[in-house]
C-alpha cells in the first residue's frame, strides 16, 4: 500500500531546489539546480516541473504516492490565484501564474506561500520551534523576512498576499534607504545587502581606508560571509556592521513582543550563520528596550533546520492543504 508523501520547493533567485517529504517530516530526495531567472518565467517553471516530475517517479518507485506540491516564493503571493504579484529576487516571474501552470501540468494541487512563511511552517513542524504555541521567525538572507504563528497556526491577517513583513519594520527612521523606498527598514540593518551597502558607506566616508575588507571590496569580490569572516578576525568596520545588526534586531524583536504578547523568536536564513557575531547585541538590546518582560522570558532560537526549513515548510504547506 502506497504511503502519502508531498513536494516541496523553495524558489530562490539564485537557486531552486525541490524536495521529496515524507508525512513524519523527512527529507527522501532532493534536487537543486540554477534558477536562471533571466532565461525567463516559462523556461523556469518547465525546470520546476521536470524537478517535480523527478520526484513523482522517485516516490512510485519507493511505494510513495506525491498528494500534493508547495512551493515557497520570495515576494507577494495570491495563493487563491497561484500567482506570484511581484518577486524583487525573480522579476521575470511578475503577475505570472506559476501555480496555476504547475497544477494543470502535474493533476495534483499546487500551493503556493511567501519563502519566510514557508520557513515558519518547517521550523513550527519538525524544528526549533515544535515546543511553542506563538513566536515570531526572521529570515536573514540577501533581505529579511518573517513568518508569524499564532496557536501553531501561521498568521495571515487579513489576506492581502503578505503578512508578517518584519523586514520592513522601521526601526530607525533616518535609517539607510531600503530597497522598498522606506527609510532605516530593519531590512536596511540586517541583511546580506545591508552588510555590503555598510561596506560601501564606511569607504565613502573615509572610515575603511586598508586592511583585507578594503581589498576585497576594492577588487570587486567582497561577499556578506567575508564580512563575517573579517569580523571573526577583529576588523572593527565588520564588528560594528554586525553591532548595528543585532541592535536593529533587537528593537524590531522587542516591538512585536510588545505588540503580540508573545515572548519567543526564531532566527534563519544564509545571514544566521553569523550569529556569534550579532547575538550579544541583540540580546543586550531586548534587555534595555523592553521592560514588560524579563530578560530570561525573552527567547531567542537559532534554526535548526537550515537551508532545508523552507522545504520541509512548503512541504507542510501541501500536507496541510490536503488535509482540509
Amino acid at each position: 500500500m502506497e504511503k502519502k508523501a508531498f513536494i516541496g520547493i523553495d524558489l530562490g533567485g539564485t537557486n531552486m531546489r525541490a524536495a521529496l517529504v515524507d508525512t513524519a517530516g523527512s527529507i527522501v530526495e532532493q534536487i537543486k539546480i540554477s534558477t536562471e531567472i533571466s532565461q525567463g518565467a516559462e523556461p523556469a517553471a518547465e525546470n520546476l516541473l521536470e524537478m517535480c516530475r523527478r520526484l513523482m517517479d522517485r516516490a512510485r518507485s519507493g511505494q510513495l504516492k506525491v498528494e500534493a506540491v508547495g512551493m515557497g516564493v520570495a515576494g507577494k503571493i495570491d495563493p487563491q490565484e497561484g500567482i506570484v504579484v511581484f518577486s524583487p529576487n525573480l522579476p521575470a516571474m511578475d503577475n505570472f501564474p506559476l501555480g496555476v501552470k504547475m497544477e494543470q501540468a502535474l493533476g495534483i494541487p499546487v500551493i503556493m506561500e511567501n519563502d519566510a512563511n514557508v520557513f515558519g511552517l518547517g521550523e513550527n513542524w519538525v524544528g526549533s520551534a515544535q515546543d511553542l504555541s506563538h513566536w515570531v521567525g526572521l529570515t536573514l538572507g540577501t533581505g529579511v523576512g518573517g513568518a508569524l504563528i499564532l496557536n501553531n497556526r501561521l498568521w495571515q491577517g487579513d489576506n492581502l498576499g503578505f503578512s508578517a513583513e518584519v523586514g520592513h519594520l522601521v526601526v530607525d527612521p533616518k535609517g539607510p534607504r531600503c530597497t522598498c523606498g522606506s527609510d532605516g527598514c530593519l531590512e536596511s540593518h540586517s541583511s546580506g545587502r545591508a552588510l555590503m551597502e555598510g561596506v560601501e558607506a564606511a569607504v565613502n566616508k573615509g572610515k575603511l581606508v586598508n586592511g583585507k575588507l578594503f581589498d576585497l571590496w576594492q577588487r570587486e569580490k567582497l561577499t556578506a560571509q567575508d564580512i563575517y569572516l573579517c569580523g571573526k578576525e577583529g576588523d572593527p568596520a565588520s564588528l560594528e556592521l554586525f553591532q548595528r545588526m543585532g541592535w536593529a534586531l533587537g528593537i524590531a524583536i522587542s516591538n512585536i513582543f510588545m505588540l503580540l504578547g508573545i515572548r519567543h523568536a526564531i532566527i534563519g536564513g544564509g545571514v544566521s550563520a553569523s550569529w556569534d557575531l550579532f547575538i550579544d547585541p541583540l540580546m543586550q538590546t531586548l534587555r534595555t528596550t523592553n521592560k514588560f518582560l524579563n530578560a530570561e522570558q525573552m527567547v531567542v532560537r537559532k534554526s535548526v533546520l537550515g537551508d532545508d526549513a523552507a522545504l520541509l515548510g512548503a512541504a507542510r504547506l501541501a500536507w496541510d492543504f490536503h488535509r482540509e
